[in-house]
Formats: structure tokens, sequence, C-alpha cells
């Protein structure tokens, strides 16, 4: 089930990204600071910033190995690796030619299904002003939150995968984060054959998109956030309530899983992407938070996507981007994930200035002045920290996305059994609409309101997949 709005017929178009940069909030200045970076523009793949001297194929089942070998020889291009379990390869290319040409040689074989640049990802969050908020949690209020928590506070056996820059798991406020029951701590074997070596919390993907950030080959074991994006994300899924310190979660019972595919400017590709989702999709995760995307569309991550929904029955929560235009972002505009944009503060029933609306937004939550956990070794470098303690103020549509994420495990923790569409049409049927003004279907179903959604229980009738509310 989606959107109680009517959702306009979906066209696949080229991936790009919408090229923003991690959002600061606190009580000092930053520095260095982040600079913004504007959105690139929708339907013009040339523009697209895509990782040099790389593309992403598949090749037509069934094709073996020592023939997809020839034809990359033929075209004098070498394979680099594999996109596990999507039967894509990773080419690398030479110098003197361009990411687009190679995907015009490779699409002229017969053997090729399809090919693709490996598209760079970057955070959906914006800068703003320093904020110390009059009340932290002015937000929850809005959502049904504290009376949604009298009904269901989240269980630990819920898992919320946090794919984006990474997860200061030793923060003082995120205690509750998975850990691989298959793998045997500091062995330096993957003992649970999922690629990763020694993942006891997670996994990184994230690649040198920038040569700055130095990161060793992945995947690996590593998944120190060097952003705080992350560390944020998290903070408002499923930080610690009444322990007497800092903010509480939307979920605080809820685990959270690490899985990094971001680098340390908060940039990524679309195949580390993918590696992510499969990741956290085999190893359980119940929900995917993805507050990253794009304007152009990758036939790679969306088939990842489509893998977690509907093999593995992973609920996937998405931005739809913070350009402050009409048209959602990729991943999210996809009909297997839930697409959320953001409310304002000033206005709580109007869009918030730079998020994105359209026909695909499925619900929407309040994503200015956001409060949440970062790394306190960020406070002085990236982040403006309340009183050089490990939180700040936030505002974007990944932190929107995650109070819904944090909604959805709710959600699942009352009842596990519920598929990720039966989740996506409690929260859209249980929201509350909110006017639509100059900006049609921004807010898609309405608000999401957490205490309704706990209680408006759903029950199969009949077949598989046909539900009564």
């Amino acid at each position: 089930m989606r959107s109680t709005k009517n959702r306009r017929p979906r066209v696949a178009v080229p991936f790009a990204v919408c090229l923003l940069t991690v959002l600061l909030g606190g009580s000092f200045i930053c520095s260095p600071p982040l600079t913004e970076r504007s959105a690139i523009a929708l339907g013009n793949p040339q523009s697209a910033e895509a990782v040099p001297g790389e593309i992403l194929v598949k090749f037509r089942e069934p094709i073996v190995a020592t023939a997809q070998l020839q034809v990359h020889q033929a075209l004098g291009f070498q394979e680099l690796g594999q996109v596990e379990g999507l039967d894509v390869v990773r080419v690398g290319l030479g110098p003197d030619i361009t990411p687009e040409e190679a995907v015009r040689l490779y699409e002229a074989r017969p053997e090729v299904e399809y090919a693709e640049p490996n598209y760079v990802l970057r955070t959906d969050s914006i800068p703003n002003d320093p904020l110390y908020a009059d009340r932290q949690q002015w937000y929850y209020d809005l959502i049904q939150a504290p009376t949604g928590w009298d009904i269901e506070t989240g269980e630990p056996s819920v898992v919320v995968a946090v794919l984006d820059t990474g997860v200061d798991i030793r923060h003082p406020d995120l205690n509750a984060v998975w850990t691989n029951p298959g793998e045997i701590e500091s062995n330096n074997k993957d003992d649970d054959g999922n690629g990763c070596v020694d993942d006891i919390h997670g996994c990184n993907f994230a690649e040198n998109i920038t040569p700055s950030c130095h990161y060793k080959s992945t995947p690996n074991n590593t998944i120190t956030d060097d952003v705080g994006h992350g560390t944020f994300i998290a903070g408002v899924i499923a930080a610690r309530t009444n322990n007497q310190i800092g903010v509480a979660g939307t979920a605080p019972g809820v685990t959270i899983m690490p899985v990094k595919v971001l680098d340390c400017t908060g940039a990524g590709t679309v195949a580390s992407a993918a590696d992510g989702v499969l990741y956290a999709a085999r190893a359980g995760a119940d929900v995917l938070n993805i507050s990253f995307g794009g304007d152009y569309e990758s036939a790679v991550l969306r088939n990842a996507l489509q893998q977690a929904h509907d093999i593995f029955g992973t609920v996937i929560v998405s931005s739809a981007g913070n350009a402050g235009k009409s048209g959602v972002a990729f991943p999210a505009r996809l009909d297997q994930v839930i697409a959320v944009s953001a409310s304002d503060r000033k206005n709580p029933d109007g869009k918030a200035s730079f998020s994105n609306w359209g026909p695909e937004v499925d619900v929407t939550a309040p994503g200015v002045d956001l409060v949440s956990t970062v790394p306190q070794a960020l406070c002085k470098e990236l982040w403006l920290c309340m009183g050089n303690l490990p939180y700040a103020t936030g505002s974007g549509t990944s932190f929107s996305t995650a109070l819904v994420s944090g909604a959805a495990a709710l959600i699942l923790s009352r009842n596990p059994v519920m598929t990720p569409d039966e989740v996506a049409g409690q929260l859209a049927a249980t929201a509350l609409d909110l006017p639509d003004g100059a900006f049609a279907n921004w807010d898609g179903a309405g608000r999401i309101q957490i205490e309704k959604s706990l209680q408006s229980g759903v029950h199969r009738v009949g077949a598989s997949g046909v539900t009564r509310n």
C-alpha cells in the first residue's frame, strides 16, 4: 500500500546525484566549513558526478566468465570486481576514455544487458545557522511520539540499518548497536562468509571518492564516522531515553546496524550503496534508512533495493531530497521505497523550504532544527556542538527520513510479521493530511502520527497481500 494521494507513473531516467553537503548545527563556529554544492540539472547525464575511470556492467544471462573476459579484452578494459548478488561487474577504463563513452561501447555489445557510470552519491542534508532549540524534542509532539511511547518504545530484535557515513558506536547515547552473531572478533577471518572480515558491528563499503579520506580497501570492518551525519541519523532513530543524558530517539529500544557507504566528505557510489543494501538485508535488517540520493536513476542500486524489498522483506525509507524543487530524488521515488519530505518549524503544517516535493512522496515529518548525537571528536572540527557536548542541531530531509525510519521500527516492534508494503500503508493510512498550498502533494499522505500508527492494526484477510485496516 502506498500514499493515499495519486502518484504519477514512474519513468526511468539516467541517474545523477544531488551534490549536497553535511549539515552543521550548534553553538560555535565550524572550522573548516563544508561548502554547499548545487544540485545537478535533471535530464543532463553529462553533468552527473561519477567515479573517473570506472563503469558498472551487467551481462545478459547466461554468460560465462570467460566470455565476459573476452568482451573486456576486445574493448581494451579490465574487470575490477563485482557487486555481489547482482551479477554486476566493475570495469576499469583507460585514461583516454570517459565513462559515458565506455558505457556506449559496452551497450553496443549483444552480450551486455546494460552499463552505467558508477555515479557518486552524497548526503541529503543542508547547512543552516547554529540554533539551540528551546525544546530539543519539539517535533515529537507533532508526530505523536510521546503518546506513542506509552504503547511501544521498540524491541531490540528490530534492526535498523543506517546506510551512511558510519556511526560512532561509542557515543554515550548510542548503546544499542547490532552485533554480528556469525563473526568471531579479531581473528582476521570472514567467519560467516558475507564478504566482510571481522564485521562485528557492521561493514564499511565506502570508497576513496575523495583521495584525502585515505581509506583502506573495502569492504572492511571500520565503521568509524568521520563526518557525523550517520551518527546524527542513528541518534534520531534510536538514541537512549531515561538515561539522564542527551536526547531521546524515536524508537529508543531498537538496534542500529552501521553500514558505511559514504566517505569522509559524505560522498559515495551506487556500487558501494548497492553492496551496503544487500549486506544489511542479508544480515537481517528490518529497516533501511537511506538519507542520500540524487536525480538520476541507477539500475544497479534499483535492483539491490528491489531484492531487499521483495526477497528479504526489508522496509526501505529514503529522503525526497533537498534541492527545494519539484521532483523526488532517487532512490526515494521508487515504488519499493517510502519517500519522505520535510516539514517546516515556523510553519509546522507547511513544507520546509529546502524539501523536494512531488507525487512520489509518501509521508512527511519535521525536518528543521532536529537535535541529535554527533561524535565528540568532530565537535570543533565539523559540528557546532552544544556546550562542546556531543549533540548538535540540524535540518534536512535526511533527518525527517530518520524520524520515519524510527516510526517504521516501532510498527514492526509491535507487529513483526508485517510486510514492507503493510508498514508503508500503516504510516500513510494514519498520517495527518496537511495543506498542499503551492506545492502539490508535498506531504504525500501527510505527517506521520506514531500513536495512531501503533493503535491501528493491520489484519490479513484472504490471500497474501490483501489487507484491511
